[in-house]
């Protein structure tokens, strides 16, 4: 992913906000204070291990360090690992891991800690939701000396850098881990710029700042307050009035109210982020192909962008955004086409009165659209009824296929086999919408052993064009969202996958 990208799709999307990190580029950072952060929904864990809900990150990447790291652009960078080689003979990692780096309950971080964090994930006991794309990619970890960590590979693995940069690369203390058990993710114990202080659950998430950090002069902040504030009519008064300093993951509608209020500024997001429909499709009735084109042709995404989105997202016909190297503007999506639907539901013989059942956690934007989309569907004969299903009991459900048809939203990741591979490879175990086309396994397989780019583009377009085809997603478009937040927040920077990062935040006195 290029900056190119980054600015073009900020500038073009979103004509009305104003980015952060220009107006304080040319600061000199300032030390101290407490920044209170919005945060949409309230954490389940914060064990890395087992992390599941998207807010949940935005502490983690405050308490714990990833073995790589991530820039604005998406280019791979040493965080914990200071460097690394890849041997195509093995396949094979060997990273070169920090020195002296500590985590919060004074013991050491080193090879053995990093190959019990992977160990852990990869282990079936523990059910890590990490377990299902590792498992698929690493034979075994090793820790020759306290500075170095070996990754062996099933296989070229290139996306796995890009993983140990996000969820997957998290690095907890095993000592805490073993002394707190269960508990520890109400307790966690990780290497970051803050350590954690105190959890009231539905209420707020407290960090204090690490003063024996690794990183020479990090952080700048003092204290890191993550509140519970459950959607933005909470949220947006609460930081008119101070309360608090940040909010992510607001969508258009949501800044209007504060889009030119003095003191408030707003940033937004890369609007990469593929929203669409989830389908399970290996059971009737949504094992049907032609049922499945009935309800794209009858989904206008146009409409659902005015209305959710105030028109500033971009329509999508695949998972992968226009700028990025995988992206293929030739393929196209069933076109909203109600009539077509209807002919399509005539030849299969649908019944208007068969219900089909969409599952929708308790997140505005989803609410929104799947409303839209359900009226849309109720216009040429398909009969969707909405199930309300909680944020606890949304992935143990997803899991035991009791969820066949859901909104979904996904964040890019650096390689586009972190995506296609997780998502659409039959072999994968969080393929949770049970496709199956043994092209596309084929296809993301030579992709994923192929080194040149341009070769492995023309791999991705032919298996997005299956993908497009078979529907096991309606592709919907791809989210602009903002950051709002108070003048005296400084250095706010969006990396690609839309994850707040408050690392290298500061800010200035009133």
């Amino acid at each position: 992913m290029t900056n190119q990208f980054l600015t073009l799709l900020a500038g073009c999307a979103i004509g009305l906000a104003v980015s952060a990190t220009a107006l304080s580029a040319q600061e000199k950072p300032q030390y101290g204070g407490t920044l209170n952060v919005s945060l949409p929904n309230d954490a389940k864990s914060l064990d890395p291990t087992f992390q599941v809900n998207f807010s949940e990150r935005q502490p983690q990447y405050l308490i714990f360090n990833t073995l790589t790291g991530l820039k604005p652009d998406f280019s791979i960078i040493p965080e914990l690992a200071e460097r690394w080689e890849y041997d195509a003979a093995g396949p094979r990692y060997v990273m070169h891991l920090r020195s002296g780096v500590k985590f919060h309950d004074g013991t050491d971080f080193n090879a053995e800690a990093a190959k019990w964090n992977i160990e852990r994930r990869l282990d079936p006991e523990i059910k890590s939701p990490s377990r299902p794309i590792l498992v698929d990619m690493i034979k075994s970890v090793e820790a020759p000396s306290p500075t170095t960590l070996v990754i062996n590979l099933k296989g070229p693995a290139p996306n796995l850098l890009g993983m140990l940069a996000q969820r997957e690369g998290f690095m907890l203390s095993p000592t805490a881990a073993a002394k707190s058990g269960a508990d520890f993710g109400t307790k966690p114990v990780g290497t970051g710029p803050f350590i954690f202080k105190e959890w009231d659950p539905g209420n707020r998430i407290v960090l204090d700042k690490n003063p024996a950090y690794w990183e020479q002069g990090k952080p700048y902040l003092d204290r890191v307050v993550f509140v519970q504030t459950a959607n933005p009519v909470v949220s947006v008064p609460r930081l008119l009035t101070r309360e608090i300093d940040y909010i992510a993951q607001l969508g258009p509608n949501d800044v209007r109210p504060i889009e030119n209020r003095p003191g408030i500024k707003l940033d937004p997001s890369p609007g990469s982020r593929w929203t669409s429909f989830q389908l399970v499709i290996d059971r009737p009735p949504l094992d049907n192909l032609k049922l499945r084109q009935a309800m794209a042709h009858a989904i206008d995404r146009k409409r659902i962008v005015d209305i959710v989105m105030a028109g500033k997202a971009t329509i999508a016909d695949t998972p992968t955004p226009p700028g990025l190297w995988w992206h293929d503007p030739s393929i196209k999506q069933y076109e909203y086409n109600p009539t077509k639907a209807k002919q399509l539901l005539s030849e299969i013989g649908w019944k208007s009165d068969t219900e089909i059942r969409l599952s929708v956690q308790p997140v505005a934007l989803y609410q929104q659209y799947s409303q839209l989309a359900q009226e849309q569907m109720k216009e040429v004969g398909i009969n969707v009824r909405i199930e309300p299903v909680s944020v606890s009991e949304w992935y143990p459900m997803l899991l035991k296929a009791q969820i066949y048809f859901l909104p979904t939203r996904w964040t890019q990741r650096p390689d586009p086999d972190g995506m296609f591979s997780y998502l659409f490879d039959s072999k994968s175990a969080a393929n949770n919408s049970r496709y199956k086309n043994d092209e596309v396994d084929s296809l993301l397989a030579k992709a994923r052993a192929e080194t040149d780019q341009k070769e492995r583009a023309k791999l991705y377009f032919a298996a997005q064009k299956h993908m497009t085809h078979d529907l096991p997603f309606i592709s919907l478009f791809f989210s602009v969202e903002f950051a709002a937040m108070r003048d005296e927040v400084k250095n706010h920077v969006w990396i690609p996958d839309e994850i707040p990062r408050f690392r290298e935040v500061w800010k200035t006195a009133r």
